[in-house]
């Protein structure tokens, strides 16, 4: 029975990822959040770039928001290493969690799917933000070749600098959203630590995560000036 508990409740975590991934996509479009909001701001930055011969500014900040990657995307491949150590030793480790009160005693096989989802999470979260890098990379040679002010993205093509405008930003939203993906997946695998504690203790740190990360997304203080500052 306690098996199936834990099913269940691994079932609804993966149901509460999922569908906040799917319910923050469909808010996104129909009211103000971080990431649509950002768009607007993204496609400003292109713009005013466009205007100025010096770019060494905007490459920095680039390169700035590759390294945000690159950092998360070590730490997931540290936490890999150190979750693979703690599965090579899941039966010492066992006899260790059995002191501690708080937590539910757990089987070898139960502590090992535990740790297997977690490795799953961290993979997943690797693979978001290397592939955020790669964009980020991408990001760089468009702003290298974005044309000069005076100049045409495309010789002889009415409105190409705007659609210049509008593609790069449309990159750098996909760099972001990989960026986020990532970063949603380290928020979801501090619920798994919930787990720890038993079936109910993942179902509620899920929906913690859940309401923490609408919270920001959707509600926060920042989101508000933001808003204020691009005049929505």
């Amino acid at each position: 029975m306690s098996y199936l508990l834990d099913w269940i409740a691994l079932a609804g975590f993966l149901l509460c990822w999922v569908s906040y991934t799917q319910y923050a996509k469909y808010a996104a479009r129909r009211r103000h959040s971080l990431s649509s909001v950002m768009h607007h701001f993204r496609i400003d930055w292109i713009r005013r770039m466009l205007e100025r011969h010096n770019r060494v500014a905007d490459m920095a900040a680039v390169g700035n928001l590759e390294r945000n990657s690159a950092f998360f995307a070590s730490s997931s491949l540290f936490a890999i290493a150190g979750l693979v150590t703690v599965l090579a030793a899941s039966e010492q480790v066992v006899a260790l969690l059995a002191d501690i009160t708080l937590l539910q005693a757990s089987s070898r096989t139960l502590l090992e799917t535990k740790i297997g989802v977690l490795i799953a999470i961290y993979v997943y979260g690797f693979l978001s933000f290397t592939w955020s890098m790669r964009q980020y990379g991408f990001l760089s040679v468009m702003l290298g070749a974005a044309p000069m002010p005076g100049e045409t993205n495309v010789e002889g093509a009415a409105g190409s600098n705007e659609a210049f405008v509008t593609h790069t930003a449309k990159v750098m939203d996909l760099a972001a959203k990989q960026f986020n993906y990532g970063l949603r997946a380290v928020y979801f695998s501090l619920a798994v630590l919930g787990w720890m504690v038993g079936p109910l203790g993942l179902l509620v740190f899920s929906v913690a995560i859940v309401l923490v990360l609408n919270r920001r997304e959707f509600h926060s203080a920042t989101l508000k000036q933001l808003v204020k500052a691009r005049g929505l």
